[in-house]
């Protein structure tokens, strides 16, 4: 399982050029506007390449990209690269 405070970190680093400055389990990122269509395709090479996973097409939805608790979730679904 991905640790949280390590998958925040890498969250804030990807998404400060957006404005993010802190975040939590709970932050919307999605709803709020801070990753779009892009930013989801951004995300998921980003995590992919840090956890050296193979997320699916299929799990490649801006609902799994909503919140830090649902990005490690669809990380601990991912297959190994």
């Amino acid at each position: 399982m991905p640790d949280l405070s390590n998958l925040s970190a890498l969250l804030l680093r990807h998404l400060a050029p957006r404005g993010l400055t802190a975040i939590d389990e709970t932050t919307s990122l999605v709803r709020s506007g801070l990753v779009d269509s892009f930013g989801i395709l951004d995300l998921v090479q980003c995590l992919e390449t840090e956890y050296r996973v193979r997320l699916q097409d299929r799990d490649v939805v801006p609902e799994n990209f909503e919140n830090l608790a649902l990005i490690r979730r669809l990380l601990e679904r991912a297959e190994p690269d």
